[in-house]
């Protein structure tokens, strides 16, 4: 399972995120919390926010949330046949037109995971101070239509048709954060807050292509690549070369005149990486990197009705040991995608897993990376996140709260921003909710999120849900999607150390 993790994010973000395969991206918190003042863990977002009580989280199940974002949706690569049967953007019976004509200009995919081990929170020392370990992840993709009109058009016209397919990127940082935090108001109107985060790097990944130039004709497709690189971070990554392996691919022969392969193998075939072999040496896992970041947070309450807040999320960088250095600068011949049906033409299933085996099968033989270093260090910088919030309290009932919050993620290629307003309802001492709407890079989204938080407990469970069509039978969302699924079971002692809600008489 670990080689094929590795071999999708080498070779096709595309096939994983469309095939609801395994591929992770780092976490962003669950922002439908952002102005629940009962929720455990807001102060994910922003360092200043307080809890209404000391808490200490279920082990691995006091924060848990898995989510996933797209441009495009799964709808516009999986297709429903007249019979209900599904088949893949690739099938003869959807027409390039069709395929094409749904696709943005710059498809960016990813799925998120992140957990929380251990955490606590407690007032002491003039403040809230938290701490927490947790497990993070982070894989974006991001690629033009050019790649998907090469994929499905191949060779559309006698004399050959000319792909350019620019800025192909896939990241991948997974890694643990062990973070201390603390918060504390320095005015009865401004709460400030910082957190200092210790980081373990498990994992790295970056494929970056800045150019693939494609010719194809009948008789041969002929790819010439530019600024292609790719580095991979892992103690105990095993990743031999084909001359090391001996395994090597009909491709990889020179052919006579007859386009038969012959026994020379083409120049450069023994140093190129071995897919295949990818693995991992078990006696040899553990961290391969270390570094630090540091969020920082403000709240200022201007008056009885106006709130606003600000924080700026993971500064920081790791530096990662054990790196190898593969690159593709060498024109060579690709002899074509082929359609991989989800259902065989007997009508059994073909497994999602064997759909992507089948599109990496394809995809290897378009990425001709040659091992140039291993053993190489390198650091990196985190992604960090902005939040720009404003709230207001309805004078009347102080129970119901308005709120528009801002994030940017700043990320390279893969930024992307989301504007989000709430209704938050606190109808009950030990119970509040948020229904919320977001409008973002990946389309827009419905959120809700239930907290009950009576003394001693707290569960917490909240969805964004993408707002568009679906596909009736599968319920695959046929447009750009935005979607998050959020829950968590904590333990609350102590003392409340929340403001007494006030109800103010309205006069008519």
């Amino acid at each position: 399972m670990m080689k094929k993790y590795i071999c999708r994010m080498i070779l096709c973000g595309l096939a994983a995120s469309c095939a609801t395969t395994t591929v992770m991206a780092q976490a962003t918190g669950n922002r439908s919390s952002y102005f629940l003042e009962g929720s455990v863990y807001r102060h994910e977002l922003n360092p200043a926010f307080q809890g209404e009580r000391n808490y200490v989280g279920m082990p691995a199940l006091g924060n848990f949330s898995v989510g996933a974002q797209g441009t495009a949706g799964l709808g516009d690569f999986l297709y429903v046949k007249d019979n209900g049967d599904l088949m893949t953007f690739m099938h003869p019976d959807v027409s390039s037109k069709t395929f094409l004509n749904d696709l943005p200009r710059r498809t960016k995919l990813g799925i998120n995971l992140n957990e929380n081990i251990l955490s606590t929170g407690f007032f002491a020392w003039g403040g809230f101070n938290t701490f927490g370990l947790s497990v993070k992840s982070d894989t974006r993709f991001s690629s033009p239509d050019d790649l998907f009109k090469f994929m499905k058009s191949g060779v559309d016209s006698p004399e050959g048709t000319h792909y350019k397919v620019n800025d192909l990127s896939i990241l991948s940082t997974n890694y643990a954060e062990l973070a201390f935090g603390h918060s504390r108001a320095l005015t009865d109107q401004l709460t400030v807050g910082a957190k200092v985060k210790f980081l373990v790097g498990l994992a790295k990944a970056t494929v970056k292509i800045d150019q693939l130039d494609i010719k194809a004709t009948p008789e041969s497709w002929v790819i010439t690549p530019n600024g292609a690189e790719a580095y991979l971070s892992a103690k105990g990554l095993i990743t031999p070369t084909k001359g090391e392996t001996g395994n090597y691919a009909e491709s990889d022969y020179v052919r006579d005149a007859y386009g038969n392969p012959t026994s020379q193998l083409k120049p450069g075939a023994e140093n190129l990486m071995s897919y295949d072999d990818i693995d991992f040496d078990d006696n040899n896992i553990g961290p391969t990197g270390f570094g630090m970041a540091f969020d920082f947070g403000a709240t200022y309450k201007w008056n009885d009705d106006w709130t606003f807040s600000a924080s700026l999320l993971d500064l920081g960088f790791i530096h990662w040991n054990n790196t190898v250095k593969a690159t593709m600068s060498n024109s060579f011949e690709f002899d074509g995608f082929h359609e991989i049906p989800v259902e065989d033409t007997d009508g059994n299933p073909n497994s999602i897993d064997n759909q992507v085996d089948s599109y990496l099968d394809d995809l290897e033989g378009l990425s001709k990376f040659t091992k140039e270093g291993e053993g190489l260090k390198r650091n990196t910088a985190l992604a960090a996140t902005l939040h720009l919030g404003a709230e207001y309290t309805l004078p009347v009932y102080d129970r119901l709260k308005f709120g528009g919050l801002w994030t940017t993620r700043f990320q390279g290629r893969h930024t992307w921003t989301e504007a989000r307003v709430s209704a938050n309802v606190s109808p009950l001492t030990w119970f509040e909710a948020s229904l919320n709407y977001a409008l973002s890079s990946f389309g827009s989204s419905t959120g809700l999120m239930l907290n009950f938080h009576p003394r001693g407990f707290n569960f917490f469970l909240a969805a964004d849900v993408p707002m568009g069509k679906y596909a009736k039978k599968y319920a695959i969302p046929t447009n750009r999607f935005n979607a998050n699924f959020n829950m968590g079971i904590n333990f609350t002692f102590g003392p409340k150390h929340k403001p007494v809600y006030r109800c103010v008489e309205a006069n008519f």
